[in-house]
C-alpha cells in the first residue's frame, strides 16, 4: 500500500529468501477481500449541573470522573465552583452519578437525541483523511 514501511531489517551479508502467492478475491465470496474499516456513532452526552457544586464536593466530582469532563472554576469569592468542560469526552459510564452521588448534588445527565457523533477509522488502504 505504502512504499515506505518496513517490513524487515537486514545487516550487511544478510538476505531474504521467500516464496509468495497471490490470491484475488471479492468480499461476495468472502469478508477478508471486503474493503471496509471501523466506523461507529453515539449521541452527544448532555451534562447539566442544576445546583452549584462548590469547594471540596467540585474537587471530589472532578476526581470522580475518569476522562476530565469537570473542571473548577475559581469564583470570585476565592471559592471553588464546578464546571462541565467538555462534554464530548464522556462515555456515559455514569460514575459522576453512582460514586458522587450526582443525582442529590444536581448532576443531570442525558444524550442530545439529534446530535449524532461519528467515528471513522481507516484501514490503511485508505487514509483516513480521504475517508
Amino acid at each position: 500500500v505504502a512504499g515506505d514501511i518496513l517490513i524487515a531489517q537486514l545487516r550487511s551479508g544478510q538476505e531474504i529468501e521467500c516464496e509468495c502467492f497471490c490470491e484475488k478475491g471479492v468480499g461476495k465470496e468472502h469478508a477478508k477481500w471486503s474493503p471496509v474499516c471501523t466506523a461507529f456513532y453515539r449521541l452527544l452526552p448532555s451534562i447539566q449541573l442544576t445546583k452549584d457544586i462548590v469547594g471540596e464536593d467540585a474537587e471530589t466530582l472532578k476526581q470522580t470522573c475518569p476522562v476530565g469532563v469537570f473542571d473548577i472554576e475559581n469564583t470570585p469569592g476565592g471559592g471553588k465552583k464546578a464546571i462541565v468542560a467538555n462534554s464530548r469526552a464522556c462515555t456515559t459510564c455514569r460514575e459522576c452519578l453512582e460514586s458522587f452521588n450526582g443525582d442529590e448534588m444536581g448532576v443531570k445527565l442525558g444524550k442530545l437525541k439529534q446530535h449524532f457523533l461519528f467515528t471513522v477509522e481507516s484501514t490503511g488502504s485508505v487514509p483516513a483523511p480521504v475517508l
